[in-house]
């Protein structure tokens, strides 16, 4: 069984719930269409409870490049202390706050079979927009500021201005 708790219709017509993610210590949102077979929806979820410790690396690898160009773009911004003296990747977890896990109906029935994740939540260095990941078979195929993307309906592989997760 997935963990879901406290699953229930919001206003917007979507269901909602809470999900342990395990590589946080941590509840976050979990939301999805009405029309997503749960055993997807468990599916998923399974997954981000087994996400692997250098997905997590990774998302925090590519958040860092993410944070490096907003603070050389907007020096003058309010920043929290010492954030810009990160060495470490996974010290980005001490500003930022992972929020929610999206999980979207899949494109095909063969799509069905892959592990896909959507998730975002805040960043102490854009405040304004927070952060956003697509995984998808334990690779970050995006990384960047919240844009709502679809891991199967956007463009995120072709938008190298705005996806971290392509520079290298």
């Amino acid at each position: 069984m997935s963990g879901i708790k406290n699953l229930r219709e919001n206003e917007f017509e979507e269901m909602e719930g809470e999900v342990y993610f395990n590589a946080i210590g941590q509840n976050i949102v979990i939301r999805f269409d009405k029309e997503v077979p749960m055993d997807y929806v468990e599916k998923q979820v399974e997954h981000l409870q087994s996400l692997n410790k250098k997905v997590i690396y990774n998302m925090c690898y590519y958040a860092n490049l993410f944070r490096k160009e907003e603070m050389k773009n907007y020096p003058n911004k309010d920043y929290p202390p010492n954030m810009d003296q990160i060495d470490n990747p996974l010290e980005l977890l001490d500003y930022i706050s992972i929020t929610d896990l999206h999980v979207e109906m899949y494109m095909n029935e063969s799509a069905k079979k892959i592990y896909v994740l959507n998730l975002s939540g805040s960043c102490d260095w854009d405040e304004e927009n927070g952060i956003q990941w697509l995984i998808k078979e334990d690779e970050v195929v995006y990384a960047g500021a919240y844009q709502d993307l679809s891991i199967w309906y956007s463009p995120y592989e072709k938008e190298t201005l705005f996806n971290f997760a392509l520079r290298n």
